[in-house]
C-alpha cells in the first residue's frame, strides 16, 4: 500500500511540475510578446521613431551641457571613444579612478548618456523587428506546446533626447524640478504622455 501511495504522489508531483512548467512558460511568453511591442508604442499619437515627429526643439550637446552644469557642478561630461556619444558622469568619492587627456585625475561615477551632436528634445527610437509568439495563442482554453510566431516591431535603438537625459538625472535626484523649469522649461514643445508619466 505504501508504495502504491507513494508511487501516485510522486505521479501528482510531476505532473505538477508540469504544469507549473507551461504556467510560467506562458507568462514568459506573454511579457516577450508585451516588452517587444510596449517600447515602440506611439507617445500621444506621435510615431516615437520619426525624427521630425520627436525633434520638438532641438539643442545642441554643448547648449544641454552648459546648462546642466548649472543645475549640477558636480556632473562631468566626457567623450565615448570611438562613437558620436558623451558620457555623464557624477563626481564621486567612490567611483573609478580617471585620468583625463589633460592629466586631471578625478573619482567618478557613470549615469547615462547622451548624443554629442545635435539632440532632439524626444528620443528617436529606432525600431527593428522582433519574432515573439502570437498572442492568440494565450487566448487558448487549453495550453499547447505548438507555438504560432509573428513578427513585431520593436525597439532597436535610440538617439536621445536631452529630455530622456533630464528624466534620468531627475530620477537619480541629481537636478530638480525647479532647476529644469528654469533652464530647459518643465512643458515640453509638444503634448507628451511619456514625460508626463515619467515625471511624477
Amino acid at each position: 500500500m505504501l508504495g502504491l501511495d507513494t508511487e501516485k504522489q510522486q505521479n501528482w508531483q510531476r505532473q505538477t511540475a508540469r504544469e507549473g512548467a507551461e504556467e510560467a512558460r506562458q507568462k514568459a511568453l506573454i511579457h516577450d510578446l508585451q516588452s517587444n511591442t510596449v517600447t515602440v508604442a506611439p507617445d500621444n499619437g506621435r510615431d516615437v521613431s520619426d525624427l521630425m515627429a520627436q525633434i520638438g526643439r532641438p539643442l545642441t550637446a554643448q547648449q544641454v551641457i552648459e546648462r546642466l552644469k548649472k543645475c549640477n557642478s558636480r556632473l562631468v561630461f566626457l567623450p565615448a571613444r570611438g562613437y558620436p556619444l558623451y558620457g555623464i558622469y557624477l563626481l564621486d568619492p567612490t567611483g573609478r579612478v580617471h585620468v583625463t587627456p589633460e592629466g586631471q585625475v578625478m573619482t567618478i561615477r557613470h549615469i547615462c548618456g547622451m548624443e554629442s551632436g545635435i539632440m532632439p528634445e524626444f528620443s528617436v527610437l529606432h525600431k527593428t523587428k522582433a519574432r515573439v509568439p502570437d498572442q492568440e495563442l494565450f487566448s487558448r482554453a487549453k495550453p499547447s506546446r505548438e507555438v504560432a510566431w509573428k513578427e513585431v516591431e520593436t525597439f532597436g535603438s535610440e538617439t536621445r533626447g536631452w529630455r530622456t537625459v533630464l528624466v534620468r538625472l531627475l530620477h537619480a535626484g541629481l537636478i530638480t524640478r525647479l532647476q529644469v523649469e528654469q533652464y530647459f522649461g518643465w512643458q515640453p514643445s509638444y503634448d507628451s504622455q511619456k514625460w508626463k508619466t515619467q515625471t511624477q
